[in-house]
């Protein structure tokens, strides 16, 4: 899967240059969503807009459930896997429903919010929650995937993008972009932003196994924006090796989802390249 010539990273190699070259305040600002989103639109970069920030059980209660819109993503502010997310996908006769269109109720949400700001989906006692905006998938990319949200991520040093993947939901995986889920990875070249060879788990894929579209010489939309946007998150953060996650969404365009200071090693055997050059920097003080 690798090119011979590619020296791969592994894991124990990347935590250990991680642990000396990212700085320990670059980690736990990126550990903390809304603290990063503030640090992105700081220097222009593209984050999800925040409807409501609750930082209380006192703020909880006051919340205006009628001001939310009918569409939102509640999500706790240091979550560890994607855990801990409730999406409302529309309203009507007065009610949310979920993406199956199961009605969601005020009081489910007050309780979900509960378990978020005592710290269930948290590694730390006590957590923040978020509402933002529902992002839904450019259409270029919904039809490529199933369900879910597809999501690009970008492993960058420093403002250099280094390689990237489009990660896309399938059956398997629940509709969720996780790779150990058996999302499908697809190789995304830097210049173009064109899908040249893809993988759901250890098999080489042409096509998407549910919705039956042709992934090889897709093009991801929006990608210089993409790649723009991933080159932005060093500066905002102070990671000098990174992992940006950009969703395209289908109203806002490229939009960061996550940063993260210790991205997973997987895109080097679905792209193809190995990543122990890239991160052969100079020890951070």
């Amino acid at each position: 899967m690798l090119r011979t010539f590619d020296r791969i990273l592994g894991l124990n190699a990347r935590n250990e240059r991680i642990a000396r070259r990212n700085p320990h305040r670059s980690i736990r600002l990126v550990d903390d969503k809304h603290a990063t989103k503030q640090a992105l639109e700081a220097v222009g970069a593209p984050a999800a807009p925040t409807i409501a920030l609750v930082r209380s059980w006192r703020q909880a209660r006051r919340l205006d459930w009628d001001a939310l819109p009918d569409c939102w993503a509640l999500k706790p502010n240091q979550s560890l896997g994607g855990s801990g997310i409730m999406l409302a996908a529309g309203r009507r006769d007065g009610a949310w429903h979920s993406g199956s269109g199961r009605p969601i109720a005020p009081e489910q949400v007050a309780e979900h919010l509960r378990f978020i700001l005592d710290g269930e989906f948290s590694p730390r006692d006590r957590d923040v929650a978020l509402f933002e905006p529902l992002l839904r998938a450019h259409p270029d990319l919904g039809r490529l995937s199933y369900q879910g949200l597809p999501d690009v991520r970008v492993i960058c040093h420093d403002d250099r993008p280094k390689l990237a993947m489009l990660r896309l939901p399938t059956a398997a995986s629940g509709g969720r972009a996780n790779l150990h889920q058996r999302a499908i990875g697809a190789a995304v070249d830097l210049g173009s932003g064109r899908v040249t060879r893809a993988w759901s788990g250890r098999d080489r894929v042409t096509s998407h196994p549910d919705s039956g579209e042709e992934l090889i010489g897709a093009v991801v939309p929006h990608w210089d924006s993409v790649v723009e946007a991933a080159a932005r998150c060093a500066g905002a953060t102070g990671l000098r090796y990174l992992g940006a996650d950009v969703v395209v969404d289908e109203r806002l365009g490229p939009v960061i989802l996550e940063v993260n200071a210790r991205p997973g090693l997987q895109i080097q055997n679905v792209t193809g390249h190995g990543l122990a050059e890239t991160v052969e920097l100079e020890v951070v003080s």
